[in-house]
């Protein structure tokens, strides 16, 4: 489990990736930075352009403390002692309703193998420092060391920021669906086998049509890169995945 990584080894650690923000330190969260860190998603979430890029968790306290270990762990970055982003992971029971293997149709052996690299936030002031990026990369060397290969993560159709960078990063959009009545996607890496693609027969999907998303993801395809006009435009290449045994709901 993550309690077990203590101190974390320094591999892991998002300080190697914080070469634009020299004076920010880092160190995982405790119950009693919940205050903090509730003060932070008000700030961020208070900037949003659309509500639907994240939606507030009915209990937030539940969430944050259900992220900690032994379940999970919290990433705070500080500056001056003041939290300035956070990056949580969660390591979710086999067959709990709430797992995304579970959503995307795996069996349940590997449902135990699944990661979830949830809430990342960054005040507005501290943006353009790559700090998603690095907190994402640092989560997936997290979950390697848990065992826990299959990372996963929710992102709703219209969060193209998020979606952009966990493309760069290697994961893949492998579903698209309802959740809680919000259209989402499940964004994937597998970090142990990793994960192939065909070569031909791709497709060019505009990034809102939740129809086509969701019928090229129940053919089993997968989302692997995108593309963008001038005027702003986003398209979504998904390519066909081999060799999955996803069935997806």
């Amino acid at each position: 489990m993550l309690s077990s990584l203590s101190p974390i080894p320094r591999v892991l650690l998002p300080e190697v990736g914080l070469g634009q923000l020299p004076q920010a330190h880092t160190r995982l969260l405790e119950s009693q930075d919940f205050e903090a860190w509730v003060a932070l998603r008000n700030t961020v979430l208070a900037t949003l352009p659309d509500p639907d890029l994240y939606v507030r968790e009915d209990h937030e306290e539940n969430f944050f403390q259900a992220h900690l270990s032994p379940s999970g762990e919290v990433i705070g970055v500080f500056v001056d002692d003041a939290l300035i982003a956070y990056a949580m992971i969660e390591l979710p029971g086999e067959q709990e309703a709430h797992n995304l293997g579970h959503v995307i149709g795996l069996e349940p052996a590997q449902q135990g193998m699944v990661a979830h690299l949830s809430s990342c936030m960054v005040l507005p002031q501290w943006r353009g420092r790559q700090l998603q990026r690095t907190l994402l990369s640092a989560r997936l060397g997290l979950a390697q060391a848990c065992g826990r290969p299959l990372c996963m993560a929710l992102v709703s159709l219209l969060n193209h920021r998020s979606r952009h960078n966990m493309l760069r990063q290697g994961l893949r959009v492998v579903w698209t669906g309802m959740i809680d009545g919000l259209h989402r996607h499940v964004a994937m890496i597998d970090l142990e086998q990793g994960m192939d693609f065909a070569a031909e027969g791709e497709l060019l999907l505009p990034s809102l049509d939740y129809e086509a998303l969701r019928a090229a993801a129940l053919a089993g395809y997968a989302c692997v890169g995108e593309v963008r006009t001038p005027d702003g435009a986003v398209s979504l290449r998904y390519a066909r995945h081999l060799g999955h045994n996803r069935r997806p709901r």
